[in-house]
């Protein structure tokens, strides 16, 4: 599939299944202002929606409640927020349909909106201090650390760790106004930079609804995504995400982004507590989708690459992208396979690729392109007991070929131009189990 195609087939599926329609925006909007009201425009909406980064179905929402300047002796909000848990209670004006739930923590107000006894979305009003002026001038805050926690549980969670420690909330330093200016920014120049965000993070979402294990974060996922923007304005949103997936392991092994309001500090920090096994998870998610996003010229379609899938791929298996190359096909080319009989070719094996054991098969191209070089593959099936996937230059491993393993097996040929494949072709061999031996 050529690099066009792609692009637009990945920014549809954005388009249709994880952006925020125009009935979700306007639910939003209206939550926003009725509390832009009752807190007299001092406030601000922070997370993944202002930067046009979040997707559907949306959950919640951060506000931040300005209460003037920090000062480090005197910053005690339990007083101004036990007046807006009493102000929402009795002076709200619910712009939904839902009924509303008030609750009142030590450092936040939630208010929850309710259809039955299920919640349809939440809002936490979270006190917050100006404390100092960004590169754009724009303010930062003193915010209490339970933003670092999501939405929900994990707050409440924290709140009780909290009691059973007797420790006081502690109070960090946040800059949500320069990300929202950041993502701003990057959308006004290239607006694949929030589609690619989005992708990436209905991928991640996919794997966490499946595995507890699966400990990636969304912000983690946008700000990986936001550096490669920044370095090249023009990513178009298939390199973006291609180049996030490759980086991965990379990404992975160390905290190493800062935080924009305190350089000491890392906003990937939570990767160190990461167990081996909850690491492995991540890489081996990473491996399913570039095999998927290499076959997409086959059998898979674009859903089929957010499906939460695990791929635990052999030592002897290779892939083009282990070279950093991208499968984008602008052509066709055929390959063929021919059992040899004394040396030379006999018999053309079927697309479908039947035959018995114990012969040998020649392969070679049949209608080639324009290219640099041609490398092939030979995948055996994963369940023989000798599974391959070496992929070599200029012909296959070995010529001929020979069919001693039965099971599920194929042959690939990549024309490589410039460091991408823009052709491949694939012969399907399905071995006869005719003996005790394998292939």
């Amino acid at each position: 599939m050529i690099k066009p195609e792609i692009n637009e087939l990945l920014r549809q599926y954005v388009r249709d299944n994880l952006s925020p329609d125009e009935k979700d925006r306007t639910f939003v909007s209206n939550i926003y202002d009725s509390f832009t009201e009752l807190l007299n425009n001092n406030c601000i909406q922070i997370g993944s929606y202002p930067r046009f980064t979040s997707i559907r179905p949306l959950h919640d929402l951060d506000i931040l409640y300005i209460l003037g300047q920090w000062n480090q002796y005197a910053h005690n909000p339990q007083s101004a927020l036990s007046k807006l848990f009493e102000s929402v209670k009795a002076d709200y004006k619910n712009p939904t349909n839902y009924t509303v739930k008030v609750s009142l923590q030590t450092h936040s107000v939630t208010v929850a909106y309710m259809d039955g006894d299920k919640e349809i979305f939440s809002v936490d009003i979270v006190p917050a201090y100006i404390f100092s002026k960004n590169e754009f001038q724009l303010d930062t805050y003193k915010v209490p650390e339970l933003l670092r926690k999501r939405h929900g549980n994990k707050r409440n969670e924290f709140y009780q760790q909290l009691a059973i420690q007797g420790r006081e909330m502690g109070w960090i330093d946040s800059d949500p106004r320069g990300y929202i200016k950041v993502a701003s920014d990057i959308n006004k120049s290239n607006n694949d930079f929030r589609k690619s965000v989005k992708f990436v993070k209905a991928w991640a979402n996919s794997y966490k609804e499946e595995y507890d294990d699966f400990k990636m974060k969304s912000f983690h996922i946008e700000q990986l995504i936001t550096i490669q923007y920044k370095l090249n304005s023009n990513l178009e949103i298939f390199d973006a995400i291609f180049n996030f997936f490759l980086q991965l392991p990379d990404s992975f092994s160390r905290p190493q982004i800062t935080d924009r309001a305190d350089s000491t500090r890392y906003i990937d920090d939570y990767i160190k507590d990461l167990t081996q096994a909850q690491r492995d998870l991540i890489l081996e998610a990473r491996n399913q989708f570039l095999s998927q996003l290499e076959s997409i010229y086959f059998d898979v379609e674009i859903e089929d690459l957010l499906q939460p899938v695990l791929y635990t791929r052999l030592p002897s298996e290779d892939f083009l992208f282990d070279r950093q190359i991208p499968t984008l096909t602008e052509t066709t080319m055929t390959i063929e396979g021919w059992i040899q009989k004394n040396g030379n070719d006999f018999r053309r094996l079927t697309q479908q690729g039947f035959i018995d054991n114990g012969l040998k098969i020649k392969f070679r191209l049949h209608m080639g392109v324009d290219c640099d070089e041609y490398w092939w593959k030979v995948k055996n099936d994963n369940n023989c007991e000798q599974p391959r996937g070496d992929i070599t230059v200029g012909n296959t491993k070995n010529v001929p070929e020979d069919t001693k393993y039965p099971g599920n097996h194929y042959v690939e040929c990549y024309a490589i131009r410039d460091g991408i494949c823009v052709a491949k072709a694939r012969q399907n061999v399905v071995i006869k189990h005719q003996s005790k031996k394998y292939y």
